[in-house]
């Protein structure tokens, strides 16, 4: 059942999309480091596709009962995790990349909601 307005789309894509465009200043670690570089936009990716499926997991759960609701949720967090996990241990078992790098690619998703957040909050302080 999907009842949820456009806004709630909207929203995901807009992190979505600042998500992809901190892979352009990104792009200048290339030259310096490939690893450091790789590490980075591998996480990015990861972050975002996780988040994306945490939107439309949260979408797809709207007018559930109580007990499905927490049953699916449960199943989903554990299964993104389970799939984040063994994409990381690949990434840097077998493709070597920087392990600090391939974090704060993982923690944009959530850095960018926090910061999205702050700034919305402050434009609605401002207009009252």
């Amino acid at each position: 059942m999907k009842i949820l307005t456009n806004s709630f789309r909207k929203y995901v894509y807009h992190i979505l999309g600042i998500i992809f465009l901190t892979e352009i200043p990104a792009l200048l670690l290339i030259t310096q480091n490939l690893k450091l570089w790789l590490g980075y936009f591998l996480g990015s990716i990861l972050s975002s596709l996780n988040f994306y499926f945490q939107a439309k997991g949260a979408e797809s759960r709207v007018g559930l009962s109580p007990t499905s609701a927490k049953l699916s949720v449960f199943k989903n967090f554990y299964i993104r995790y389970l799939i984040l996990v063994v994409f990381v241990i690949v990434c840097v078992k077998f493709l070597e990349v920087n392990i600090f790098s391939l974090l704060a690619g993982l923690l944009i998703a959530p850095v960018i909601v926090l910061i999205d957040g702050i700034l919305a909050g402050k434009n609605t302080q401002e207009s009252e």
